[in-house]
């Protein structure tokens, strides 16, 4: 009978264990560590961009609305057809370019969010200041993989 006396297990050693085994190792530690500090790092950077862009398409309409009616009461003061168009299309004019405002800042926003999602392989320039030619580099690649 004393064969099969059963010997305390500990189950908290035995989990212990098992989370031991399933924990990542010190170098994918690392590794996922500096993958999420960088992924809401740039989640930031892209809500702070966005911000910026939105905060100027605000002003941008706060100032047509002005415009707008700044030029709507001077062409009630017009006398003359000529002033009235005159009015009109400076009123135009001030809206148009504000719109190719909203466009350049809605194409620095896209680009902002795309550097910051998917940054360039290699950084601008390095080819440059290492004095390597863009086809040397091309052909040295080709060489290598040959």
């Amino acid at each position: 009978m004393e064969e099969y006396i059963m010997k305390t297990v500990n189950v908290t050693e035995q989990l212990n264990a098992m989370q031991r085994m399933f924990l990542p190792t010190s170098d994918i530690s690392d590794t996922l560590r500096k993958n999420t500090g960088s992924y809401w790092e740039d989640q930031d950077k892209v809500l702070d961009a966005m911000q910026t862009f939105a905060n100027g398409w605000f002003e941008r309409r706060h100032a047509g609305t002005h415009a707008a009616l700044e030029a709507a009461q001077r062409m009630c003061k017009a006398e003359t057809p000529v002033e009235l168009l005159r009015e009109h299309q400076g009123w135009v004019s001030g809206a148009f370019q504000r719109l190719m405002t909203d466009g350049l800042a809605c194409q620095q926003q896209c680009m902002a969010v795309v550097g910051t999602i998917a940054p360039p392989l290699t950084p601008l320039g390095s080819e440059k200041q290492a004095g390597v030619s863009p086809s040397e580099s091309k052909a040295t690649a080709r060489t290598d993989a040959a």
